[in-house]
């Protein structure tokens, strides 16, 4: 290799760093440096380099692992594009406010919080969200049955891990969200797919396939993907199956905080007079995704086994993120927040929906947006909605896609949130002209 001093001057930098450079590369191995000679590639090198272009073909995965890691369902794109943008508009959070939060709450942590930190969550936090969902969605809980988590998928994980053994079943919607069934999977039980029709879940149905199921996963404010809410007789036939078969209920509140020409759906949870449901919800689809917070409302006891099999995994989440957010939330930011984007997300809705108009005419059906940040489209003819996916050239789901049992009819999830109104209006207009040559 030339010496330091020649390629400090070859590529323009200082000594120091190419100094700084050979000295790493000597540390990982892939430099020999001798006193009087100079610095080499070291001997092992090349053959690791070597090594490491071998194809990977044949790995001994087990025959679990291939399955799981086959599923790629749950992967999020890197890009967000008309119409694979389900999240938050980053563009309208007040990032100025939250780094001059986060940066008092990074002074005033204290030098245990460097080390472990409690796996139930901070208490500052947990009593933040306590507060929230009584004041903004009538779910009445103290901050003892609050445990904070990563990601709704986490708690997911966790909580079949607790109450199921391998092999017990659990209901989940069909259509529904990929990750229930990855969650049940990697806890070893069963995933039962239930019928979902313009009532929510059909609870008959589930009675008849299995009636002991161990758990029940549902979207009851806004059923993904389809966006129907589940019916108040539906909720009240769920909420006894769970109290006859002493089964539980996990409720997942994804986004019904944002409604928009009305009071936001009422909780499963509040209609729970025997503690059979479990409620999940997620700041980080009201806020940005990155900030990684979400959290479970569980029977007082329940929170310490979870918090004792969360050891056994991450262990906690990073203590700063989770201080900055109780602060955000105690000050009142996070409520302006919530009223800010559903204002915003309400346009975005109502500009998406005047652009597909032309979409009647070809037989496409949706229902009045006035919850969350997609859309679903139908259409009688599944063939006609894979030609227009195709034609498209857009980042479209098929219904299809959510499915476990196929249907002759299918659909387009439109997941806008994170969409400009220009992304959306030019989205919408290749998606119409698709549809159009598709129909005829």
């Amino acid at each position: 290799m030339p010496s330091s001093r020649k390629a400090a001057a070859d590529y323009g930098v200082s000594r120091g760093l190419l100094e700084e450079v050979y000295a790493q590369l000597v540390e990982e191995g892939l430099l020999e440096r001798v006193v009087g000679r100079g610095t080499f590639i070291a001997a092992r090198s090349v053959t690791s380099v070597l090594a490491n272009e071998a194809p990977s073909h044949g790995l001994p995965l087990s025959d679990r692992g291939n399955r799981l890691a086959g599923n790629v369902a749950c992967r999020v794109p890197h890009e967000f594009k008309p119409f694979n943008a389900g999240v938050a508009d980053t563009a309208e959070f007040p990032w100025e406010l939250w780094q001059r939060i986060q940066a008092r709450a990074a002074r005033d942590l204290r030098r245990v919080d460097l080390n472990f930190t409690d796996p139930r969550g901070l208490p500052a936090l947990r009593s933040s969200v306590a507060h929230h969902l009584a004041q903004l969605r009538g779910v009445h809980c103290t901050a003892r049955q609050v445990i904070i988590f990563n990601s709704i998928q986490q708690a997911l994980y966790l909580l079949a891990l607790l109450l199921m053994n391998p092999g017990d079943a659990a209901w989940m919607e069909d259509p529904g969200y990929p990750g229930v069934r990855a969650a049940l999977e990697l806890a070893g039980a069963t995933a039962v797919p239930v019928a979902v029709d313009r009532e929510g879940l059909c609870v008959d149905e589930g009675l008849r396939q299995v009636p002991n199921a161990r758990l029940a996963c549902v979207t009851p404010s806004h059923q993904f993907p389809t966006g129907v809410a589940l019916s108040p007789e539906r909720r009240i036939a769920l909420l006894n199956w769970a109290e006859k078969h002493d089964a539980w209920v996990l409720e997942d509140d994804y986004d019904g905080e944002f409604c928009y020409v009305s009071q936001p759906a009422v909780p499963l949870h509040s209609f729970d007079q025997h503690g059979r449901v479990l409620y999940l919800g997620t700041l980080s689809k009201s806020m940005f995704v990155s900030l990684r917070l979400a959290f479970a409302v569980v029977p007082e006891a329940m929170v310490e086994q979870l918090a004792n099999i969360r050891t056994q995994l991450d262990a906690f989440s990073a203590p700063l993120t989770q201080l900055t957010m109780s602060r955000f939330m105690d000050e009142g930011h996070f409520s302006s927040h919530m009223r800010r984007m559903r204002s915003v997300y309400a346009e975005k809705s109502a500009f998406l929906a005047k652009g597909l108009a032309p979409l009647a005419d070809c037989g496409w059906t949706w229902d009045q947006q006035t919850v969350g940040v997609q859309l679903l489209l139908r259409h009688p003819n599944a063939l006609e909605v894979q030609r227009t996916a195709a034609a498209s050239g857009l980042a479209l789901h098929l219904l299809s896609a959510y499915r476990h049992q196929p249907m002759h009819d299918d659909g387009l999830l439109l997941r806008y949130g994170g969409l400009g109104l220009p992304e959306i209006q030019s989205g919408v207009a290749q998606l119409v002209t698709a549809a159009q040559a598709a129909h005829r």
